[in-house]
């Protein structure tokens, strides 16, 4: 059996179904034990001053890690790699397909977080995790984290689902990063749709096109993105 490696990046609480042909591994967002209850409340806060402290530098290094490990293992086809996630896994997304781009083979993400953290600096609305933005330390460390900063270097073949009425990954943060990834790639727009905690069922679009391109992954080793809603 070809044995292609799939990441997964959620939370303790959210596990993905096994994928025939696939093999899979849920990466936690936060450092602790799947037992542990909950992540600290304020975990988005904790050290958003200084790069060197948020709570998102070691969120990012431990992913890339995880791509480190799953690369060690005897039973991975040696070529393929599948990363995927929703809201804070999908910003964990970006950030690992850009840190990583000559690994990385495809990136699924639907709602991404984390897009343009300082939007409402320039007309905007910002992004989760809403740091404020009249802290001028605040800013310059949100820059760092922000999936805008991985987005250039991503070359892996991707599909990022966008919320429309989406009011924690607002859509023009997404859609701006979008257009900055390298590699092919394909927008799913869904019209009707909010976080996608908060209106699941406008999110058929998504769950569609995604189940197609892991078929196809899972059979080939890639997938072709629809470039219909790409901008030129």
């Amino acid at each position: 059996m070809i044995t292609r490696q799939l990441l997964w990046f959620a939370g303790p609480w959210v596990v993905l179904p096994p994928v025939a042909g696939l093999l899979t591994l849920d990466v936690s967002s936060h450092d602790m034990a799947p037992d542990q209850a909950t992540a600290p409340r304020d975990y988005a806060s904790l050290g958003n001053s200084d790069r060197e402290m948020s709570y998102f530098l070691n969120m990012y290094l431990r992913d890339t890690r995880a791509l480190d490990y799953i690369q060690s293992r005897p039973d991975w086809d040696g070529r393929t790699i599948v990363i995927m996630g929703t809201s804070m896994g999908g910003q964990q997304s970006f950030a690992t397909a850009g840190l990583n781009p000559e690994r990385v083979t495809a990136m699924l993400v639907n709602v991404p977080a984390g897009a343009d953290f300082s939007g409402d600096l320039h007309g905007s609305k910002r992004d989760f995790p809403g740091w404020p933005v009249d802290d001028p330390k605040v800013v310059e460390t949100a820059r760092y984290f922000d999936a805008m900063n991985f987005a250039p270097a991503i070359k892996a073949k991707s599909l990022v689902a966008v919320g429309l009425m989406d009011t924690i990954s607002p859509p023009f943060g997404v859609f701006a990063a979008f257009n900055q990834i390298q590699g092919p790639k394909e927008a799913v727009p869904m019209p009707e749709s909010d976080h996608n905690n908060l209106s699941p069922q406008q999110e058929g679009a998504w769950y569609v096109r995604n189940r197609e391109a892991l078929e196809s992954l899972r059979k080939t080793g890639g997938f072709t993105p629809n470039t219909r809603w790409t901008r030129p």
